[in-house]
Parts: C-alpha cells; structure tokens; sequence
C-alpha cells in the first residue's frame, strides 16, 4: 500500500459547489479592499492590508503584525499575498484538520465572512445553515449550531439570534481547545 504525500491527500478533498461560491465571493471581497485599482482589476492575491480593513469593519481591528501573521500561515511562496491557489489550499487543510494544529486565524475569518454573505457583520442560524449541513451533514449539524449559537437559536423577544465575529471566534476558539484537550488524551491512552 502506497502512503500518498500531504499534497495529494490534499487534493482529494472535495469542495462542494455551496461552499466554492461562497470562498471565491470572500476572495473577491478581500481583493476588493485594495487601495491599488491595478489589484483590485487583476484579482489575484491580496495582502495584510485587505484582511485588516475587513477586521476593522467587523468591529475585531489587530496590529500590523498580528495581520501579517494570518497572511504568513498562509503564504507558501513566502510573497506577503494570499493568492487563489494558497487560500483554497488554506481552506482544505482546516476542514480537513482532524488534529485542531493548522493554523485557523485566516480561516476562521474566512469561514464567519462565507457564513455571512452580505457582509452585514453578523450571522444568524439561517445564514449558517447550508454551509454547515454540506460540510457537516444531518448528524452533526445540530451539534455545530449549538457550537455557534448555544442552546437557544432565538433571543428571549422571539428575533432570531445573531452573533458578531467576535463572539463567533469565542465560541470555535473554545470548541478547538477542547478537540485539541481531547485528541491529547485519545493519544495518551
């Protein structure tokens, strides 16, 4: 039996048709917020720059240097830009994750902009709903809403609840530290 390379485990994994429309309308967000209109038409990466200004706008702003960061888990050929083929290869390696080790920062704002699809700067069950029933199925969907939303899925006036960025990196924060807790111990038996 022949062990296969990360890469090609890599390019095994499928992205369902929901979830590419919703990666290449985050990439173009992201190459939208150029300040540079040659960028901005050409549309092949964007830098720390973009990913800054659409944190500032979800209310969530960090320094230069924590930006960069994001953009250099990411950047394989070491360029300061996340292009097409390194952004889908991000997205992979996470959902693919089965250890909580890859670095998540980029992707879990990737993941709350794909759930929020007009960047409004909040999401709701419904916005979240197709995207987790593609990547999660029926069994575990209700499980990940609870994740995102906690119990209730309805604030106590009847509105449906809505979480901002912030509180949506709270919750997959402390969910991957108890995977993490969990698979330390699974390895330790």
């Amino acid at each position: 039996m022949d062990k296969k390379s990360p890469d090609e485990l890599l390019e095994e994994v499928k992205i369902h048709q929901v979830e590419r429309d919703a990666l290449d309308r985050v990439f173009s967000k992201f190459v939208s917020m150029s300040d540079d209109p040659s960028e901005r038409s050409v549309g092949e990466k964007f830098s720390w720059q973009e990913v800054s200004k659409v944190l500032r706008q979800l209310g969530c702003p960090l320094s230069k240097s924590e930006v960069q960061l994001m953009i250099w888990e990411v950047d394989e050929d070491l360029d300061g830009s996340v292009s097409k083929q390194e952004f889908d290869t991000m997205y992979k390696r996470c959902v693919n994750d089965k250890t909580g080790l890859e670095p998540r920062k980029l992707f879990d704002l990737v993941q709350f902009m794909m759930y929020d699809k007009t960047f409004k700067g909040s999401i709701t069950v419904e916005d979240t709903l197709q995207l987790l029933f593609v990547r999660n199925g029926k069994t575990h969907l209700e499980t990940e809403i609870k994740v995102l939303f906690g119990e209730e899925e309805t604030t106590s006036d009847g509105q449906e609840k809505s979480i901002t960025f912030q509180e949506y990196l709270q919750r997959v924060n402390a969910r991957d530290i108890e995977r993490r807790k969990k698979n330390r111990k699974a390895r330790k038996a």
